[in-house]
């Protein structure tokens, strides 16, 4: 019987991830203990390596995970969804675990906010059950987690990223109010930004406008359901302003989302909306992300500017049940364009932070 297991740990930021052999917790009440098959590099692992946001350390990065099931704790029986879990089932969850009880939790619906709040990928592994994060062999759930048992006819490739990239995109629509009808504007097409084309294209919108400064990127959001891509290389704000009401009667968006994690856009996407328009912002979630616009506009156009982080359960289990409805209509899985093993962390880290594909998978 296997009694430890392979994890990648960093260490600093920067420095390359360590390989460490840890001992399989006892799993307890309540818990499951997961072999991981996939996990995908998220930007946010990106962000923890360079340096750019602060976590503890060591750590095991990942958060965007599939596994199967190796050993139910005592009164684990169903998913989040009331399905049977067995041995062998293949799942995702949450990308936190949460306490239920406090005020953000069971008074304010904002389960990420939880006042006892753990994540999958950002904590400490220095400590038993150590297996907390996806660049490894195992991961070890704890009870306030949310499980989803996934529908075979989804690879894993395809459904890795909806723990983290495509739940939060489906969030911010869904706090916005995304409608159908709606023009929006989705600036940048990373990852979230596809996810948020073919969310708006299978809500109904009309005109999808995606910018961006990588042609091929642009050419491939097409096929996730943008109508209209601008290349914003090398263009004034007050041009790409003009572009884009140039595509909506001159009126503007009704909605526009920030996904490339430049703050900088975010005047540029107000300034894109109509009189009475909707802004989410979503990509820039590290400290000191700053920008400057002037608060008048927002009274005077009658503007709403929001900002999520993260997701909420049914955000997870809407996205993976929005892949099973739609992934023979855009090609989720072509999203993952490398593949590396634990040996090969690093360079995955690296091909990752290139920009050279949308997503690297580990498998370790």
């Amino acid at each position: 019987m296997v009694k430890t297991g392979r994890a990648a740990v960093m260490t600093e930021a920067r420095k390359p991830l360590e390989i460490r052999e840890y001992p399989l917790p006892r799993v307890d009440k309540g818990c499951i203990l997961v072999k991981i098959t996939c996990c995908t590099i998220c930007g946010s692992d990106l962000h923890t390596w360079t340096g750019r946001r602060k976590s503890p350390t060591p750590i095991i990065l990942g958060h965007e995970i599939i596994g199967k099931i190796v050993e139910l704790g005592e009164g684990v029986a169903l998913d989040s969804g009331n399905r049977p879990l067995k041995v062998g089932d293949r799942i995702t969850w949450t990308i936190m675990d949460n306490c239920g009880k406090c005020y953000y939790c069971r008074e304010k619906g904002l389960m990420m906010k939880c006042t006892s709040l753990k994540k999958y990928g950002h904590d400490s592994c220095a400590e038993a059950p150590h297996f907390v994060g996806g660049f490894a062999e195992y991961c070890y759930i704890t009870p306030g987690t949310c499980v989803i048992k996934l529908p075979d006819e989804l690879t894993d490739e395809e459904v890795a990223p909806a723990n983290c990239a495509l739940a939060t995109v489906v969030a911010a629509w869904d706090a916005i109010g995304l409608q159908p009808f709606d023009n929006v504007l989705i600036q940048g097409a990373g990852a979230l930004g596809f996810y948020a084309a073919a969310l708006a294209r299978h809500c109904g919108c009309e005109r999808i406008i995606v910018t961006d400064i990588i042609e091929s990127r642009l050419e491939f959001v097409r096929r996730f359901g943008a109508t209209d891509t601008i290349n914003t290389k090398g263009m004034k704000d007050e041009e790409i302003v003009g572009a884009v009401k140039g595509l909506t009667g001159g009126f503007g968006v009704d909605c526009a989302i920030e996904l490339a994690g430049l703050p900088a856009l975010i005047p540029l996407g107000l300034r894109c909306l109509r009189t009475g328009g909707r802004y989410m912002e979503t990509g820039s979630a590290w400290a000191g992300a700053n920008f400057t616009f002037d608060a008048s506009e927002l009274i005077f156009r009658c503007l709403t500017l929001k900002g999520v982080h993260n997701y909420d359960t049914k955000h997870l289990q809407q996205a993976v049940d929005f892949l099973r409805m739609t992934h023979d209509r855009f090609p989720f899985r072509e999203l993952v364009g490398e593949e590396v093993n634990l040996d090969r962390i690093n360079e995955g880290l690296r091909i990752a932070e290139s920009g050279k594909t949308i997503r690297v998978a580990v498998k370790p």
